[in-house]
């Protein structure tokens, strides 16, 4: 039988990720396009990869919820599922605000701020399923990686004039 509650708590976050990236992403096929024109650092991934890399974070990260949730009624959940939710908010916030709005500094800020409410996820998934605070390992290990790369770029493009002032 399916469980449709685990299969919708897994696929959510899958869903609102993929319309953020449709809605406020760069895009890439574009060369005018506001990320195309950014200085990326050596280390920058192919844009390739990013699909598939949040893709599998965002399953984790919603089947890590799924299983907190089910929890509901044995244990206090409430203060597990604020920092998921503070987490999550940041993490559908960067989007917008990176590509759609040029805000870089914001952006980086939003990506600090993400990994360390990400690790306060952790913590608190930690005390209730070991499974769901692991499950979000990767994702914090990407989320300071972005961070970095997030930082770098605002480093690199300070006084790259082919951004218009914003």
């Amino acid at each position: 039988m399916i469980n449709f509650k685990a299969v919708g708590l897994t696929v959510f976050p899958i869903a609102c990720g993929s319309l953020n990236g449709i809605f406020f992403g760069p895009n890439r096929h574009n060369k005018d396009d506001y990320y195309n024109k950014l200085l990326k650092p050596p280390f920058q991934p192919p844009g390739w990869i990013f699909g598939p890399v949040w893709t599998t974070l965002y399953g984790m990260m919603g089947y890590a919820s799924y299983r907190i949730l089910s929890l509901d009624g044995k244990a206090d959940i409430s203060t597990a599922m604020t920092a998921y939710g503070v987490q999550f908010a940041l993490n559908m916030s960067w989007t917008p605000v990176f590509f759609g709005w040029h805000k870089m500094k914001t952006g980086g800020l939003i990506c600090a701020a993400l990994s360390a409410s990400i690790a306060w996820t952790i913590k608190e998934f930690h005390d209730l399923d070991l499974v769901a605070s692991r499950l979000l390992y990767p994702y914090l290990a990407w989320s300071c990686f972005a961070t970095v790369l997030t930082w770098s770029l605002v480093y690199l493009n300070k006084g790259n004039k082919a951004l218009k002032e914003e």
